[in-house]
């Protein structure tokens, strides 16, 4: 009997962590004003909301807020579609942007994390 609930638990584990593992993300700028638009592949089955965050690695204080959507299936989230985001404004040069996305399911249980990184400007 113990054998077979530790096969049970390690199937699920190896499912649930299948379905995170293949959890991505990617983004292009709207210019220097609205959200960039978010592409999505992977997404966890039981996600119910997407949770954002963009933060400058170039820069200590590089803050700057995302926004949680519903999630409904979409691949996509369009521009200007994050609520606390602030737009990217390197003092001088180029500096790395970097978007984390958190799927979140029922009671806000963390079901996958993804991250990219694009610089601005380009």
């Amino acid at each position: 009997m113990r054998f077979r609930l530790a096969a049970l638990a390690t199937t699920f584990l190896a499912i649930g962590t299948a379905d995170a593992s293949a959890f991505s993300m990617s983004f292009r700028w709207c210019g220097a004003g609205p959200s960039p638009v978010i592409s999505l592949s992977g997404v966890p089955k039981g996600t119910t909301s997407l949770q954002f965050h963009m933060d400058d690695l170039d820069y200590s204080a590089g803050n700057h807020g995302g926004g949680v959507v519903a999630y409904t299936s979409q691949n996509s989230v369009p521009c200007g579609a994050l609520q606390t985001y602030n737009p990217p404004a390197p003092p001088n040069g180029s500096h790395r942007y970097q978007m984390s996305v958190t799927a979140l399911g029922s009671g806000n249980a963390n079901l996958g994390t993804a991250t990219f990184t694009r610089k601005f400007p380009e």
